[in-house]
Order: C-alpha cells, then sequence, then structure tokens
C-alpha cells in the first residue's frame, strides 16, 4: 500500500513501487515527472497546503522587506538632497550658517541613525524569504525521483545570493537619481549576481562574491576615509554599523523620535493646522511685518537677498 506523509519540515516519503523516478534509458522524462507529481498531489492533498503555506510566508515577508528597505532608502535619499541643496546655497554666498542650521543637522543625523540597521534586518528578512518561497521545490524534486540531497544547501546560497542582488537593485535605483556612479556600483553587483550566479559554475559565484565584496569595501568604506577621495566616490548615508548594544538602542530611539516627529509634521499638513498656525506666527511676527527685516527660520533676508537657517 501507500504511505505518504509530508509537512512543513519533513520530505516526502514515497513507498509505493509505482511512484518511481519518471527516467526511462537513462534520461529524464518531463512528462512523466509532471504526471507523477499531478498524481501524489491529487492523492496527497496535504502536500498542497503545505506548499501554499511556504509560499505564503515568504511572498509576505519578501513584500514586507521590501516596502521597509525602499522607505528607508527614499528618506535618506531625501534628506541628502536636501544637504546638497543646503550646501550649494552655502557656498554660493545665498544662505548664512545659524544656530537653527546645527539643530537641522542634528535632526537630520538622527533619522538616519538606524538605517545600517534597517538594511541588515531587510537584506536577513529577504534571504529568509526566499528561502521559503524556494523550500517546497526540494520537495518536488523528491517526489518526482530526482536527487535533492544538496537541496537545502542550494536553496541557502540562492537565498543569500537573492538577498544581495535585491537588496542592492532596491539602493542603486533609489539612489539613481542623485548619485549617479554609487548607483552605478549597487547596480553592477546586482546584475553581476543576476546574470553569474544562475549559471551554476562554483568558479563564476565565488569570482562573483569576491569582487562584490571587495569593490563595495573599496568604494564605500574604504575611499571616503581617504585624504583625496576622489569626485566620483559618493556618499549615499551611513552604511557602519555599531557593535555596541548601547549605540544600538541610541540609534533606534533618535530615529523613531524623528520618524515621528515627520509622520506629525505630515499629518499636520495634511489636516491644514501646520500651515494655519505657520501663517499665524508669521503674521504677529515683528520682524515679518518690518520692510527689510532679517530673516529667520529660513526667509529671505530682503536686505541682503540670502536665506537664513
Amino acid at each position: 500500500g501507500k504511505s505518504a506523509h509530508i509537512s512543513l519540515g519533513a520530505q516526502p516519503q514515497l513507498t509505493d513501487s509505482n511512484e518511481t523516478a519518471p527516467e526511462s534509458d537513462g534520461h529524464f522524462d518531463a512528462r512523466e515527472a509532471a504526471a507523477t507529481l499531478q498524481e501524489y498531489v491529487d492523492s496527497h492533498p496535504g502536500f498542497a497546503a503545505s506548499a501554499a503555506t511556504w509560499l505564503g510566508v515568504g511572498f509576505l515577508l519578501f513584500g514586507v522587506s521590501v516596502l521597509v528597505l525602499l522607505f528607508s532608502e527614499i528618506r535618506v535619499v531625501l534628506v541628502v538632497r536636501d544637504q546638497d541643496f543646503r550646501n550649494q546655497m552655502l557656498r554660493e554666498g545665498n544662505m548664512r550658517e545659524t544656530q537653527n542650521l546645527e539643530k537641522l543637522e542634528q535632526k537630520e543625523a538622527d533619522s538616519q541613525a538606524a538605517r545600517p540597521y534597517v538594511t541588515g534586518a531587510c537584506m536577513i528578512l529577504l534571504f529568509i524569504a526566499i528561502v521559503c518561497i524556494l523550500k517546497p521545490f526540494c520537495n518536488v524534486l523528491d517526489i518526482i525521483g530526482l536527487p535533492s540531497s544538496n537541496c537545502f544547501l542550494t536553496v541557502g546560497f540562492g537565498g543569500f545570493v537573492g538577498s544581495v542582488v535585491v537588496t542592492t537593485f532596491i539602493m542603486g535605483m533609489c539612489w539613481s537619481c542623485t548619485r549617479g556612479w554609487a548607483a552605478f556600483v549597487l547596480l553592477l553587483i546586482s546584475i553581476s549576481g543576476s546574470l553569474f550566479c544562475p549559471t551554476g559554475i562554483p568558479f563564476l559565484v565565488v569570482l562573483w562574491i569576491l569582487l562584490s565584496l571587495g569593490l563595495f569595501i573599496y568604494y564605500f568604506i574604504y575611499l571616503p576615509e581617504t585624504d583625496d577621495c576622489p569626485e566620483w566616490c559618493q556618499s549615499i548615508g551611513p552604511l557602519k554599523a555599531s557593535m555596541n548594544p548601547e549605540d544600538w538602542k541610541r540609534d533606534f530611539s533618535s530615529s523613531a523620535n524623528a520618524s515621528f516627529e515627520d509622520i506629525r509634521a505630515l499629518a499636520s499638513n495634511i489636516t491644514g493646522s501646520g500651515s494655519k498656525e505657520s501663517e499665524a506666527s508669521s503674521m504677529s511676527s515683528p520682524a515679518a511685518n518690518t520692510p527689510g527685516a532679517e530673516g529667520k527660520d529660513g526667509k529671505i533676508d530682503k536686505k541682503r537677498n540670502t536665506t537664513s537657517v
């Protein structure tokens, strides 16, 4: 008789003499394999439910990690673009440094403090997601009679490569609008990984890992620390993560506080309360009603035609 059990953590075991590998004369028969798989699914409804659970969990984690990574990178991109514009105005003499500038820079630093940890957490989630998505294929190989002893090793390595490729691709696309050379490096790592690793050639895979790791460290970590950093070496925000748990707590706290402030400001702008308050404060300010008075908090100085921050 037949006896087969399938679960989330177990491999299907076939004991029926009729459910053998779909091979004849030493070659693989795809049609016979499909028929064997369909017969197994029809006789074991639990297999389909198990595969659907793995796929559902995998796609859910994949979507969450991609959304969080997008939010984190876009936020850092917007902060860096604001800093570029502000630095350009300072160089051209159209803006003067004030005490508010230091507060603004501190707020921007707080908003980016948790970025390295968020990026690392998203990579881990992507790895888990891809492993969950690929896990049912190991059971399929066992059912149709193909060798599946190294399947879990292949799935694990595929999850690692996939997480790196997806992360660098998203980062490269986000930074392509303001950091062209940095985006080129990230997209080069992503595209080369998606081309070399699926070949299954160990030499190409190992070569991609070594070259990608070396290129990332050289461009984003080593070059920015040199005294004569070239112009084509572009910063994309903080990437170094601390190993001190106290720093983790401080960085996440400051980043969370900055995020809540941004959300409150956004909600105020949507409801219109923020604009009304700013308008009322500007109307009641004596400086605002005095012709030629020096501007405050980003208002333009009418005498010098400069902006104070």
